[in-house]
């Protein structure tokens, strides 16, 4: 199926500005895992929890090796995303450090059992 681009609908001081979404597929990093506690994983999965609720979130899932995590997202600016990935908690505490690239999604299967 083939994806139009998401626009989002802004208002400021009665000016409507339409935006086009971005997407984004983020690689987190482990660095300190020592740091890492109960609590802090608490915190980690609360936060990605509501940016998926709000719909930001895609998908996310740990890399294979345990080296830390990936997901897609989107976000209306680049400067939302860093925003969004510098008070993510495992980054506040030292534990991941983030990085990303953009992309066009330009297809999506139709298959609902793809990540069966």
């Amino acid at each position: 199926m083939r994806i139009e681009k998401e626009r989002i609908l802004l208002y400021d001081r009665n000016k409507q500005e339409d935006l086009i979404m971005k997407y984004f597929m983020v690689e987190g990093m482990l660095k300190n895992v020592d740091k890492l506690n109960d609590e802090i994983m608490k915190q980690h999965m609360a936060y990605t929890q509501k940016a998926m609720d709000e719909g930001m979130i895609f998908l996310s899932g740990l890399k294979k090796d345990q080296s830390g995590g990936v997901f897609l997202i989107k976000s209306d600016t680049e400067e939302r995303l860093k925003e969004y990935l510098d008070h993510e908690p495992m980054h506040l505490h030292g534990i991941q450090d983030y990085r990303y690239v953009e992309f066009d999604a330009h297809y999506i299967s139709e298959d609902s059992h793809w990540f069966s």
